[in-house]
């Protein structure tokens, strides 16, 4: 039985195929623009969720009260990394801030796909 941080870990790579599969399928549907706002999405969705796990690992072995202010610390700046790339996105001319939330979403949509291929290879 594998864990659900074995699952998180092993989205990484599959977030990677997917970013590239879709990459290629938006620019040869819709154009750059499209594919570059997913990929800026992508990307940054990768790497707040990379920051998540490095900093879990440092939340679970500081004490209560540390805990607690380096994971809202944690948040707050993710959010505000989201924040930032959706602003840029709009303002810039050439992005496609809905191709970007797209793109924001790529590691959920992934890990939730990992973790349900993962529970059905349990049940059999």
């Amino acid at each position: 039985m594998k864990k659900n941080s074995d699952a998180f870990i092993s989205t990484f790579p599959l977030v990677w195929v997917y970013t590239i599969v879709l990459i290629v399928a938006i620019y040869f549907i819709l154009n750059y623009n499209y594919a570059s706002s997913f990929l800026l999405g992508s990307v940054t969705s990768l790497m707040a969720m990379s920051m998540l796990y490095k900093n879990s690992k440092k939340v679970l072995q500081s004490d209560v009260s540390g805990a607690q202010k380096m994971a809202s610390r944690s948040y707050a700046f993710r959010y505000l990394m989201y924040a930032i790339i959706l602003i840029a996105s709009a303002v810039i001319e050439d992005l496609e801030v809905l191709a970007t939330a797209f793109g924001l979403l790529s590691f959920k949509i992934v890990l939730y796909f990992n973790l349900l291929v993962l529970k059905r290879g349990e049940n059999k």
